[in-house]
C-alpha cells in the first residue's frame, strides 16, 4: 500500500498467511545485512534511495535517470531486534507527524558516504544501480501485455524506484536491492527543491536532445 501503510516485519508464518486475506500483498525476505549510514545524532541507521527513471521508449528500450536522487533515513540505530519499532526498521517518515524527517541532499550524502566507506566510490555504486534498473525494465518489457509493458510510440512514463544497498555474503561488495517501482509517483519533494524538475523530465521524454539536462541515458 502507499505511504508505507500495511507493511509488517514478521517471522510468524500464521500471520503472513493471515495478512494475505486482508488485501493484495507482496512478501519478500527481510534485508538483514543492509549498508548503514552514520548519523551523528543517532548512530548507524537504515536508509533507502529513490531514483527517478524516465521511460521514453520500449522498443527499442530507452531509459534515462534523473541525476538527482532522494534519500530517506530511519531515526533509530539499526539492530535485528524489536521489529515492531517503526523508526528503527522503516525509513518512510514523510507521513508520520510525530517522527523526525531527516533531510540530506544527494551531493552532501555522497560526500559523507564516501567518507564513511572510503573503499566504495559512489560512482561504482551508481553504475551497479543503473545496471539493475536497466535489467528491471528489460524484464518488464520482455513479454507482451498484459504480462509486460506494451510498446507505444506516443507513450512516455515517469517511474520512481526505491532501493537499498546490502552487503554481499562476505561483506566486501555493496549490492543494490530493488524494493519497489512506482508508476506516476508523488514528486512533490522533487518539485519543492528542484523547481524545473518537470521541465527537465518532459524535455528529456519529448525531445531528442538531452544536452544540458540533469539526466543520463542508461539504456
Amino acid at each position: 500500500m502507499s505511504r508505507g501503510r500495511g507493511t509488517y516485519v514478521t517471522s510468524n508464518l500464521a500471520m503472513i498467511v493471515k495478512l494475505a486475506y486482508t488485501c493484495p500483498k507482496v512478501i519478500q525476505k527481510y534485508i538483514e545485512n543492509p549498508v548503514l549510514f552514520y548519523r551523528g545524532d543517532v548512530g548507524r541507521v537504515k536508509f533507502d534511495i529513490r531514483y527517478v527513471v524516465l521511460l521514453k521508449s520500449v522498443q527499442p528500450l530507452k531509459l534515462y535517470k534523473y541525476n538527482v536522487f532522494w534519500l530517506r533515513f530511519a531515526n533509530k540505530t539499526f539492530a535485528l531486534d524489536e521489529f515492531d519499532e517503526y523508526e528503527k526498521h522503516f525509513t518512510v517518515m514523510n507521513y508520520e507527524e510525530a517522527a523526525e524527517l531527516k533531510q540530506i541532499g544527494d551531493l552532501e550524502f555522497i560526500e559523507m558516504f564516501e567518507q564513511q566507506y572510503p573503499n566504495h566510490s559512489w560512482t561504482s555504486i551508481d553504475k551497479k544501480i543503473c545496471e539493475m534498473i536497466r535489467e528491471c525494465f528489460e524484464s518488464a518489457s520482455s513479454l507482451p501485455p498484459p504480462r509486460g509493458i506494451a510498446h507505444s510510440a506516443q507513450s512516455r512514463a515517469i517511474y520512481a524506484l526505491d532501493l537499498m544497498l546490502k552487503w554481499d555474503g562476505d561483506k566486501t561488495a555493496m549490492v543494490p536491492q530493488l524494493l519497489e517501482v512506482n508508476f506516476n509517483p508523488d514528486n512533490q519533494r522533487a518539485c519543492k527543491y528542484h523547481p524545473n524538475f518537470y521541465n527537465h523530465c518532459l524535455k528529456a521524454l519529448l525531445c531528442d536532445d538531452i544536452s544540458g539536462l540533469p539526466v543520463t541515458e542508461i539504456s
